[in-house]
């Protein structure tokens, strides 16, 4: 009997124990965290000694591996997604000359060329990409994706060079705080850099303007400017309106002929 039971206590000390549902909710909760430990792979003068993996350079192959490494070590900045747009990644560096230092320096005349949303929302869900790939973490690949939205509603409502600004600072904000590895606040807006930036450049309603317009054309008891400029000589008037001076309303004149 004491056999048996030396054999069944062997026994069941090998066996692997089963998964906890504390240690099954750990685990839901690392992916739900935005944390995300931050690579030691910085060299004694702060320049990074990091080598992108061969899974990143093979799922982004467009993508150059300096880009990459400066990526997911959070030295890219705002001004660096022209980098990351295809329209402008295989452009030659251009210099330009510093007299101040008899020197040739990178010209960041590409990073000026910021014109219009797409050259931001395009180069911008490649960066996410590439980030989401690296760190593996769904509750920061969230975070992403929803200030991609917010930054398109951003868009829609108000004039791109203040939305522009806001992205640039809001952007170049959250490199400090991933490089601790806090993804976080991407899902979060700035209400305070909002209202410096945003609020006050709201797009004109376009409906408006456009029933606006259209009440002032659609006008028939307008006279016609033609006429008054001395340009509509036809008679019944093209434009449907009345050849009556603009100045006094009769009909033997136009402005052109009047006199007070």
């Amino acid at each position: 009997m004491e056999q048996l039971l030396l054999q069944f206590e062997s026994l069941t000390a090998h066996r692997p124990s089963p998964t906890t549902p504390a240690a099954a909710t750990a685990a839901a909760a690392q992916q739900a965290s935005t944390f995300v430990p931050p690579i030691a792979g910085v060299g004694a003068n702060g320049a990074s000694t990091f080598t992108p993996p061969l899974s990143l350079r093979s799922r982004f192959p467009d993508v150059k591996a300096a880009v990459i490494v400066a990526i997911i070590t959070h030295e890219f900045k705002a001004a660096d997604l022209h980098k990351l747009d295809p329209m402008n990644r295989d452009k030659e560096t251009a210099y330009t000359f510093n007299g101040s230092t008899n020197q040739f320096e990178v010209s960041h005349r590409a990073a000026r060329e910021y014109k219009n949303p797409f050259s931001i929302l395009i180069p911008l869900t490649t960066y996410f990409k590439v980030l989401a790939f690296h760190v593996n973490n769904n509750a920061a690949t969230d975070a992403f994706w929803d200030y991609s939205a917010h930054l398109l509603k951003l868009v829609a409502e108000y004039e791109w060079h203040a939305v522009y600004a806001y992205h640039s600072i809001f952007f170049n904000r959250r490199r400090a705080e991933m490089a601790a590895g806090d993804y976080s606040r991407w899902g979060q807006s700035e209400n305070g850099l909002l209202a410096e930036h945003v609020y006050g450049h709201r797009k004109p309603n376009p409906s408006k303007q456009a029933k606006n317009t259209a009440t002032t054309r659609s006008n028939p008891a307008e006279a016609c400017r033609k006429f008054n400029d001395g340009k509509c000589l036809n008679m019944p008037c093209p434009w449907g309106r009345p050849h009556t001076c603009s100045s006094c309303g009769k009909s033997d004149h136009s402005k052109l002929q009047h006199k007070d």
